[in-house]
């Protein structure tokens, strides 16, 4: 995609200037009437996948027992941590489950429809060309409407993103994983912060068992960071299968 770089970028404005090359593509290299293996290879790089499902899934499971231990380093009130950082820390995961949750759910329905997608939209495309009553375009219409209803989760064309992982989700999870590789969750002096001394110099001087949780909690928020990631892009790419079905449908109808 070449405009549309965020969930909130697409509406028929930005579909259209996006749409241009793609419309250029189909009519230099692609044969009418359409068929499936053809069809479904424009689209297979931007169909969900198992791994989307699993990491997604494996981030949602992680997120409460991470909140669970940051929750625990809270109660010890042990000085040697930024009690601050970890409400922070606390805070920002506390955005994720509902969010990916609904992901989740969300990819578990397109991943098994897929096939059906193909066949529904190569039969309904293919017969754009030939339509000439009201009644034939108003009923391609609402088949066509509803293959973007279901990609887009929305009734207009927009992309429904509210209720699943988009920017903030994942622009907090990758800053919570940036300021832990620095020391995010442990005190440090002003001395420190003033000269920028490096996490690996500080870690030497902090007592091995908090180091210890410390770590296990970087390495639980970097899964969830790549769940997050995972889920993020997969919501990009509904966007760019819907761009495509866009095209194809303006150059069907001119065809």
């Amino acid at each position: 995609m070449l405009y549309i770089h965020e969930l909130g970028h697409l509406n028929a404005k930005s579909a259209d200037i996006e749409s241009v090359y793609l419309i250029r593509e189909l009519r230099e290299k692609t044969p009418y009437p359409l068929e499936n293996n053809t069809f479904a290879a424009r689209f297979e790089n931007l169909f969900v996948s198992q791994t989307d499902q699993e990491m997604i899934q494996q981030a949602l499971y992680l997120v409460e027992p991470t909140l669970e231990a940051l929750q625990q380093l809270i109660a010890e009130a042990n000085p040697t941590y930024e009690l601050l950082n970890l409400q922070r820390a606390v805070q920002i995961l506390k955005e994720m489950p509902e969010a990916l949750k609904t992901n989740l759910s969300y990819v578990n329905e397109i991943r098994p429809w897929q096939d059906v997608f193909v066949l529904e939209a190569v039969t309904t495309f293919n017969s754009i060309p030939h339509l000439r009553t009201p009644e034939e375009k108003t009923a391609c219409n609402q088949k066509v409407n509803s293959l973007f209803q279901k990609v887009l989760r929305h009734s207009q064309f927009s992309f429904n993103f509210s209720d699943i992982v988009h920017e903030a989700q994942l622009f907090q999870i990758q800053g919570l994983q940036e300021s832990m590789a620095r020391g995010f969750l442990f005190h440090i002096s002003l001395e420190e912060e003033l000269k920028k001394v490096h996490y690996e110099v500080i870690k030497a001087r902090l007592p091995e068992d908090t180091v210890r949780k410390v770590e296990h909690l970087r390495g639980n928020i970097e899964i969830i960071k790549k769940g997050v990631e995972r889920a993020y892009n997969v919501n990009l790419r509904m966007i760019q299968w819907a761009l495509i079905m866009y095209a194809y449908v303006k150059w069907l109808m001119n065809k």
